[in-house]
């Protein structure tokens, strides 16, 4: 396949460079008729990178980095201007909005052009306005509601842009940013040692960013339809005996579809062929969860915990024909702090996965060649020391 001369090669090679700046202008007035607080400030954020591509053979000798196939410098930056304001016009009522404007700018220089592989170099540019708005109800002390709706706004990565549906080097200018409406309603409660959350929440998205082609350890994306993720989360903790803690969190999320599209099931694919239809699951997200634990953690002494982890059943491609089965973990710690003199000092030992299940940790998206599954570390163990100086 790397005989094709527009093939980017089987190494990758990448160096990446971060810098950025956030400037904020505060105003609040607690003591106003209605007291409020007002934040406006404006963001920028820019990385470059440096990709190199190389054949993954000399000669007949595979497995080594061979000849120079892709060099390009890569810019990616977003400016953004925000502000958003909280106002309390009664005891029991706050009221909170926002609005944040982003662009975001993708740049690519090609800096290998011989024969047939082309001059690859591009540029793209995506922006949006992103409203959001809130309310708090104290109902009572102990009870709070609130309501929360707002725009998403989420462009491609990099690394989503860095290959076209062809397998070929070169920004994707066909992918779109995907845009979303967001809804979530809840309610928080203390109850002396108890705390319990409940959070309801819709979220609609069009141009939803997806896997077209993943093959080679290199994955291509575009736009699907629209899509919906609606579900709900609840979550108790509890204290007992002064330094003991349980704790319990559940969720929901019907994640789906809404329309149906094409995608890619061999590479390479200029065109997707086949159609992956409305209702069916996102892949690479669970449709249930659930976590327990209880702990007993005092300032100076003997502490440990036990802790269960379970995940419910994972598509792993468009087309829901498999999919990495559900699983449960159970781990534990225990360990002492003290202090000696100046120094507080505290050691554990922890074990995760104790039953030793073998269960697929992460899955790779519609992989081209069905090797979806990744698996999880069996039983381990981790010993750690901390020791700190009071002067």
């Amino acid at each position: 396949m790397q005989a094709n001369a527009l093939h980017p090669g089987g190494v990758i090679q990448i160096g990446r460079d971060y810098r950025g700046l956030d400037t904020r202008w505060t105003v609040r007035d607690p003591q106003a008729a209605w007291p409020f607080s007002v934040v406006a400030g404006v963001a920028y954020d820019e990385m470059d990178e440096h990709r190199r591509g190389f054949q993954n053979f000399l000669g007949s000798t595979t497995g080594v980095q061979g000849a120079l196939r892709r060099d390009e410098d890569n810019r990616a930056s977003s400016f953004d201007q925000y502000l958003q304001a909280s106002l309390t016009p009664a005891p029991r009522w706050r009221l909170d909005a926002g609005v944040r404007h982003s662009t975001v700018r993708m740049r690519s220089t090609d800096r290998f052009i011989a024969g047939a592989n082309r001059d690859d170099s591009g540029a793209t540019r995506f922006s949006a306005t992103t409203p959001v708005a809130a309310v708090l109800f104290k109902a009572s002390p102990s009870v709070h509601l609130y309501a929360a709706a707002g725009r998403g706004f989420e462009t491609p990565t990099l690394n989503e842009l860095a290959y076209r549906p062809d397998g070929s080097a070169g920004l994707n200018p066909a992918l779109q940013p995907a845009r979303s409406r967001n809804l979530e309603v809840g309610a928080k409660g203390r109850f002396g040692a108890h705390e319990v959350d409940l959070a309801v929440f819709d979220t609609r998205t069009r141009d939803e960013i997806v896997t077209l082609r993943n093959s080679g350890g290199r994955a291509s994306f575009g736009n699907a339809g629209r899509t919906r993720r609606h579900g709900a989360e609840l979550s108790w903790s509890a204290r007992f005996a002064g330094d003991g803690r349980v704790q319990l969190a559940l969720a929901h999320l019907d994640a789906r579809y809404r329309e149906s599209f094409r995608t890619c099931t061999a590479s390479p694919c200029t065109v997707p062929n086949v159609i992956v239809p409305a209702g069916n699951r996102i892949p690479g997200v669970a449709d249930r969860s659930a976590y327990a634990a209880v702990g007993w953690s005092p300032p100076a002494g003997w502490r440990g915990s036990v802790e269960v982890r379970a995940l419910g059943r994972v598509p792993v491609n468009d087309l829901n024909t498999d999919a990495a089965g559900g699983f449960a973990t159970v781990g534990a710690s225990v360990g002492y702090a003290g202090r000696a003199g100046r120094w507080d000092w505290s050691a554990f030992v922890r074990g995760d996965n104790l039953a030793d299940r073998r269960y697929a940790g992460s899955v790779i998206v519609n992989e081209g060649n069905a090797r979806y599954f990744e698996p999880a570390a069996g039983r381990t163990w981790l010993v750690g020391f901390n020791a700190a100086l009071r002067f």
